[in-house]
């Protein structure tokens, strides 16, 4: 697919039939019309090119020949709020022949496509040249422009490092979902929709502790009031404790920033639970508010403390811990998870969450050997059924 050339084709439909064909970079290509122009034979003509991504036309309401055409492609239709003028159109087209006024509005209308696309086509292009993705770039492009995703994700599923990449790239080129992909897409989404709404919690709890602290400091500022041989060290006692709360609440802004950063960019990171221990105290305390589910990662402190009853709560529903403090061999190989060291990650810390970059967590959960654990928790078992 990289050796297609991408095009971007403008059509002026009626009794004669005009079209226009582009490459990416805006230069033309093929310009024709005719009374005996079928959709058919735009198709075929223009296949020999390489692949439509745009179709562009100067009519506020798509035409049903641009529609059925770009249909065919799978290309995004480009059209202005309102028709195109006469005076707009022939200044777009100034710099170019055409021997007609139909050819000159198809090429116009290809053009219109182009430029209201060039940002977004310059930016990945710079994105591929500082990245080193220029063997990909064409790819890129006709993902991002075709599906409307960002330029990271259409990277994600062109070199498919995850299984929702590997699906939706199954989607995109071979046209197909079956039932089990369309489940662990629901049930990651499901995941991440518990997730943001455990933060937004979270962060709203901070709001309140903000405005609390707000109208605290308000009522804590310093009373010229107060008799005379106290005054000076009651000012500089309250001068403080407001530059205290001051800092605090400053604390808070910054910390819901983080969050609300970590919020917008939620599908690039993963999320860690934190616990300081696997003690039952500690689970029963925290998991009020963390409400530890299926397929969900732990962050622990110390997982050296363990209890068996939290253990077997875990047990079915998580199976990844990340841990601080090095975990003693013979609890590692007893305990039925995978064990990943924090040193090895950049985790970013907030209130009862960890983020790891989603690219580095993949990295480092590769390298677990995961199979080996299954295999021996599965031997323990049959041991204890004995």
């Amino acid at each position: 697919m990289e050796g297609k050339k991408l095009l971007i084709v403008g059509i002026d439909p009626g009794t004669t039939t005009a079209y226009a064909v582009l490459d990416i970079e805006g230069n033309l290509l093929h310009l024709a019309s005719s009374k005996q122009l079928s959709l058919n034979q735009m198709i075929s003509d223009t296949l020999k090119l390489g692949k439509v991504v745009l179709v562009g036309t100067d009519k506020g309401k798509i035409p049903h020949l641009a529609a059925a055409f770009g249909a065919k492609f799978g290309a995004r239709i480009v059209n202005p709020e309102q028709d195109l003028k006469v005076d707009e159109k022939r200044k777009i087209v100034s710099s170019f022949d055409f021997d007609n006024e139909h050819q000159a509005d198809a090429l116009a209308s290809a053009l219109f496509a182009y430029r209201s696309e060039k940002s977004l086509l310059d930016k990945i292009d710079f994105f591929a040249e500082k990245n080193k993705k220029q063997d990909i770039k064409n790819r890129i492009k006709d993902i991002v422009v075709t599906k409307r995703i960002s330029i990271k994700n259409a990277v994600s599923i062109i070199e498919r490092k995850d299984d929702e990449s590997q699906i939706i790239g199954k989607v995109i080129y071979e046209k197909k979902l079956n039932e089990s992909d369309f489940l662990r897409l629901f049930n990651k989404l499901k995941k991440y929709e518990s997730e943001k709404r455990l933060m937004k919690f979270y962060n709203d709890n901070l709001e309140k502790r903000l405005m609390n602290l707000e109208k605290q400091a308000k009522k804590e500022e310093p009373e010229h009031k107060k008799p005379v041989d106290f005054r000076e060290n009651r000012i500089i006692f309250l001068d403080n404790l407001v530059k205290s709360k001051e800092a605090e609440i400053e604390r808070l802004r910054s910390s819901i920033g983080r969050y609300n950063k970590l919020i917008s960019g939620i599908n690039d990171f993963c999320i860690l639970k934190k616990l300081d221990t696997l003690g039952i105290n500690e689970f029963n305390f925290k998991n009020k508010a963390l409400n530890i589910q299926r397929n969900d990662m732990l962050l622990v402190e110390n997982p050296n403390i363990v209890s068996d009853s939290v253990v077997a709560a875990l047990k079915n529903r998580v199976f990844v811990i990340v841990h601080k403090k090095p975990i003693s061999k013979n609890i590692e190989n007893r305990l039925p998870f995978v064990f990943i060291d924090a040193a090895r990650l950049k985790i970013e810390e907030h209130g009862y969450f960890g983020f790891i970059e989603r690219a580095n967590f993949e990295v480092e959960k590769r390298k677990a050997n995961w199979v080996n654990k299954i295999i021996e928790d599965y031997k323990r078992e049959k041991e204890q059924l004995a």
